[in-house]
């Protein structure tokens, strides 16, 4: 298995569209627990920049966007990438904007 650099996985991130986003029955879980809103998470990380990313482990990636609805917040998003160049959505959760701005 192909271990991907934070550069590759911001290149593989720009390239979707909304037909490579696969979700999981845990993502969904916390999902409902944690922000309730898929279309928020989806159109966020589709379409608003890419504020921080941090590689957490093996083709794992922690996301940080800015939230569109709370400005005191950052919507960190999870992922996983495959080998085949498909991003998994693993977990998603509200972080404090100043956890990111130092």
């Amino acid at each position: 298995m192909r271990d991907y650099s934070i550069e590759e996985a911001i290149e593989i991130i720009n390239k979707c569209d909304e037909s490579v986003l696969p979700d999981s029955k845990h993502f969904n879980l916390r999902n409902i627990q944690r922000i309730s809103d898929l279309g928020l998470i989806f159109e966020t990380f589709l379409y608003e920049p890419l504020m921080g990313i941090l590689k957490q482990d093996y083709n794992k990636f922690r996301l940080y966007f800015e939230h569109s609805t709370k400005p005191s917040k950052d919507l960190s998003l999870v992922i996983g990438i495959n080998d085949n160049r498909t991003i998994k959505f693993i977990t998603v959760m509200e972080t404090f904007r100043s956890k990111r701005v130092k």
